[in-house]
C-alpha cells in the first residue's frame, strides 16, 4: 500500500481494498437498500437537506468488515493530532451512491462519538469506477476515484463530493477514532 500525501491534512491510501472486496461491499450495501441522505448538523439530527447534499446513503453495522479495514489502516503511518492517537474505526459503516447530477456540496464532517471516543479523520473508500465527474474537490486540488483507494483527512477540511455527471458512484464512508495518548499507556 502506498500512501500520498496531497497536503499536511489529506492522505490517500493506494488499493487499501482489492476490486473484489469493492464489489462484495456494493453487492452487501445494495442488500441493505439505499434511501435518500441527510444531513447531520450541530445538534446531531438528520435533516433532508437536498441543496447541500442530494446521494443516497445506507448505515449498518458489520463487525467483520470493520475488523478487516482496521487491520489494513494500522499498517498505515495515521497522524497522531492534537496528543490522540488512532485507535479504530466505528461499529457503523455507511456507504453513498450518487446518481448523476448527484452531489455533496462543499462542507466540513463533525467528528463522530462513540463509547467515549472521537473521530478526528474523515475515512473513505472508493468502490468503483466507471463513472464521470464525482471527484472529491478540496478547493487547492482535486481527488480522482480509484476502486479500492482510501482518502483520509483531518475532519475540519473543506471538500466537496463533485457531481457525478454519468454512471453511479459507489464510496464507504466511515471515521477514525482517536483517544488520548497517555490513555494508552
Amino acid at each position: 500500500m502506498n500512501t500520498i500525501r496531497h497536503n499536511d491534512r489529506v492522505f490517500t491510501v493506494e488499493a487499501l481494498l482489492a476490486p473484489e472486496e469493492c464489489a462484495q461491499l456494493i453487492e452487501l450495501a445494495e442488500q441493505h437498500g439505499f434511501e435518500a441522505a441527510g444531513v447531520r448538523t450541530a445538534a446531531d439530527s438528520q435533516k433532508s437537506m437536498p441543496h447541500v447534499r442530494n446521494n443516497e446513503r445506507v448505515v449498518f453495522e458489520s463487525a467483520d468488515w470493520v475488523e478487516r479495514l482496521w487491520q489494513r489502516l494500522r499498517a498505515v503511518d495515521l497522524p497522531e493530532l492534537d496528543g490522540h492517537r488512532a485507535v479504530g474505526l466505528p461499529r457503523a459503516l455507511r456507504f453513498y451512491k450518487y446518481h448523476p447530477g448527484q452531489r455533496f456540496r462543499m462542507h466540513k464532517d463533525g467528528p463522530w462519538i462513540e463509547d467515549g471516543l472521537s473521530s478526528r479523520l474523515t475515512f473513505l473508500v472508493y468502490l468503483n469506477e466507471g463513472f464521470l465527474g464525482g471527484d472529491t474537490d478540496f478547493r487547492q486540488f482535486r481527488v480522482v476515484p480509484r476502486t479500492g483507494d482510501a482518502l483520509l483527512f483531518v475532519h475540519d477540511t473543506w471538500h466537496e463530493g463533485a457531481a457525478v455527471e454519468a454512471g453511479i458512484k459507489y464510496a464507504l464512508r466511515s471515521d477514525v477514532m482517536y483517544a488520548p495518548c497517555r490513555s494508552l499507556l
